[in-house]
């Protein structure tokens, strides 16, 4: 007895349906490529907002201390200036006006710029820069960080500076007459003289320096010389050193919409 098996024609796919097929993988792959670089660049600006209000919050607090270091530069310069003058007209004297003990008294004060770098070492140091696409905003940060270095090399000089004008004034002054110098605050000094009767007594006699002080004046005028004339430097350059600091926090400000 025979057997007829039934044959089922086999259903081939026409080559539309693996066009589509592959349509349709291409549009997954391709969609969710876009998403994920939606999702990095959703993350790149979110990080970018968080850097800019940080580091318009160090800016602000920076531009405080170039102002701080402006005030205390200029006051200093200006004591060498008095000292100067002072050493010029009783040069060659056994005593000088107590005015020089005064002065002397603030060539040993620094102040040291404190730079809120915490954000900006973040930006550069680790690359985080990529985040902020404005080129200029960029350049004018790394400009920003180099001049904060450059600044900090100054600060070295100027207390090696300090030091030495410090020990030749301990060679010059007597100490029982600037003891009483010491006591004054720079700060409030440096805002207006604060009335002291012991010392505005001083301030108004005449002091005797060291037996060995015309050993060591000629070098105390031309330290102080120098100094004064890298702090001109210093106190020249922090107008514009604030002034690229305002344009940086506007850039972030109209970048960031930050207030």
């Amino acid at each position: 007895m025979e057997v007829h098996h039934s044959h089922h024609p086999t259903h081939r796919k026409k080559w539309t349906e693996y066009l589509l097929e592959f349509l349709m993988l291409f549009l997954a792959v391709f969609l969710g490529f876009l998403a994920e670089n939606q999702r990095e660049h959703f993350v790149e600006a979110h990080r970018a907002k968080d850097y800019a209000r940080s580091f318009l919050s160090d800016l602000r607090g920076d531009t405080l201390e170039i102002r701080t270091a402006f005030d205390s530069e200029s006051f200093r310069i200006a004591c060498i200036d008095s000292i100067i003058a002072i050493s010029s007209a009783a040069k060659g004297r056994a005593s000088v006006p107590g005015k020089f003990y005064y002065f002397s008294r603030f060539v040993s004060n620094l102040y040291t710029l404190d730079w809120n770098n915490s954000t900006i070492n973040q930006l550069v140091q680790s690359g985080n820069l990529r985040y902020f696409k404005n080129k200029e905003l960029v350049r004018k940060i790394n400009a920003y960080y180099a001049e904060q270095h450059i600044k900090n090399r100054n600060n070295q000089i100027s207390h090696e500076s300090r030091m030495k004008a410090a020990d030749l004034r301990g060679q010059i002054l007597q100490s029982q007459y600037f003891s009483p110098f010491t006591s004054l605050n720079f700060v409030q000094e440096q805002k207006a003289h604060v009335p002291s009767p012991l010392v505005d007594s001083l301030m108004q006699s005449q002091l005797s320096l060291t037996k060995d002080a015309d050993k060591y004046m000629d070098q105390y005028i031309n330290l102080l010389s120098d100094w004064k004339w890298r702090l001109e430097f210093y106190v020249d350059s922090y107008p514009k050193l604030i002034q690229e600091v305002n344009e940086i926090m506007q850039i972030l400000k109209d970048e960031y919409d930050l207030e």
